[in-house]
């Protein structure tokens, strides 16, 4: 079977202003995909979108809070008034911090359950009812090591993730008869402005980069229709987890 030719595709990356979501973004522009960019920071989706559109590419820029579920609504809405159809949704959004679980605190449990997990169902609900109609799509939820291993020190970030990818196994099950691929994307570490705010001294030139996550993404986006990739987990050669 042919891999598919994504020139003309439509897709929404979210956390597209920086780090994966960036990287994701240019990837799938630089294919011929027609970009929805969303975050909260319009400044940094527009600098995305210049670095798209000086490329020849298309992107939209449409400022979310992927906490919001009437934003979110909105975001699906408006990029299928703008395009007609949305073939690719990416969830980068996402946060994490560490630390002992007594040391921790409410709000920090709260936010990562409401970024890494809430936004992750509230994006895939609104987008699969245009991909239902459809019938066809492709979701492809960005996750960590942290959803299929305990790390100690990550309680709230490893419970948002293990929820995450029951959550993203529950939507392949129910969507495959349906022409829509759901794919778990578990990297390692990446080296984003994520660790910026975690803390820790992790060797960041030992982590995975963003473009390497977005480079496998690609790949399993171009797969022939009648293969589905339920999961792809992606390591840095000798390096961190």
């Amino acid at each position: 079977m042919a891999r598919q030719d994504l020139n003309g595709r439509t897709a929404i990356v979210t956390g597209g202003g920086s780090g994966l979501g960036r990287a994701t973004a240019l990837a799938l522009a630089a294919a011929g995909v027609r970009v929805a960019l969303a975050a909260r920071t319009k400044s940094a989706l527009e600098a995305v979108a210049d670095d798209i559109r000086a490329a020849g590419g298309t992107a939209l820029v449409i400022p979310t809070d992927v906490g919001d579920e009437d934003q979110i609504a909105n975001l699906v809405s408006h990029t299928h008034q703008e395009w007609g159809r949305i073939d690719i949704l990416v969830t980068s959004a996402g946060g994490a911090s560490f630390g002992p679980l007594v040391e921790s605190s409410t709000a920090d449990w709260d936010s990562m359950m409401n970024t890494n997990l809430r936004a992750t169902y509230l994006c895939a609900k609104h987008t699969l009812k245009v991909m239902l109609a459809q019938q066809s799509g492709h979701i492809l939820n960005i996750l960590s090591l942290a959803s299929q291993t305990a790390l100690p020190g990550s309680a709230a970030y490893t419970a948002s993730k293990f929820g995450a990818l029951g959550l993203t196994k529950v939507m392949a099950a129910e969507v495959r008869s349906q022409g829509i691929k759901v794919t778990a994307v578990i990297p390692g570490a990446v080296n984003t402005p994520l660790w910026d705010k975690s803390g820790g001294d992790l060797d960041r030139t030992k982590m995975l980069t963003p473009g390497d996550v977005a480079d496998a993404m690609l790949d399993v986006i171009a797969q022939p229709p009648g293969i589905y990739t339920d999961e792809i987990s992606l390591m840095p050669p000798l390096g961190i987890l």
